[in-house]
């Protein structure tokens, strides 16, 4: 075997390991993030998944690119898309199996990942080591931020029947401030107005 084949074998074998290596290093990251998203989820409303669409893409979802004709970097913000309004229905899960990959809070991360991949990489794969990695930052930033323990659901606050008298009578304050004020300046601009043209018909 010449000298020129076998470099041409050690070459191909070089470009096969690498490509192996790529193979189990993303096949090792999307292992990562199964197994970093506890087994047991909970449930997800409605209003959770819509926020935590939004802060998702609002803390990845950036990026620089070069000016168009300016020697200089932009940042870029990720454009928020329909879900911020109304959420995918496989994220919201509210019976059955929250701990799938088909609903609930381990679809939304995997899918909101691809979603800000795409956008980040348009050119890169949809199932890349990159794609992997930022689905496990993401579930990483959730587990901090305490959203499977309910951080991200509305506050619900009981009034007593006096506070709600309380709260109503400080709403109709503000608003008799609010039309006073107007009333003041109508009369001075009526005031205003009526003493130029009493100028003019002099």
């Amino acid at each position: 075997m010449s000298e020129k084949t076998i470099s041409q074998t050690l070459t191909k074998l070089d470009s096969m390991m690498a490509t192996l290596d790529v193979k189990f290093n993303t096949a090792k990251k999307y292992n990562d993030c199964n197994s970093t998203l506890p087994s047991v989820l909970p449930y997800i409303t409605r209003d959770e998944a819509q926020r935590a669409y939004r802060l998702l893409t609002r803390k990845f979802g950036r990026k620089q690119t070069r000016h168009p004709y300016k020697d200089k970097w932009l940042n870029r913000k990720m454009p928020i898309q329909i879900y911020a309004k109304e959420p995918r229905r496989c994220w919201i899960c509210l019976s059955g199996d929250p701990s799938t990959l088909h609903n609930g809070w381990r679809r939304l991360i995997h899918d909101v990942s691809h979603m800000v991949h795409k956008w980040l990489r348009p050119r890169m794969n949809h199932h890349c080591y990159q794609q992997a990695e930022l689905e496990l930052d993401m579930i990483k930033f959730v587990q901090a931020k305490g959203w499977l323990n309910g951080t991200l659901k509305k506050k619900t606050i009981v009034l007593t029947p006096e506070e709600k008298k309380q709260k109503k009578i400080k709403h109709l304050e503000a608003l008799i401030k609010k039309w006073e004020r107007k009333n003041k300046t109508t009369l001075t601009y009526l005031k205003k107005y009526k003493t130029k043209l009493k100028r003019l018909n002099k």
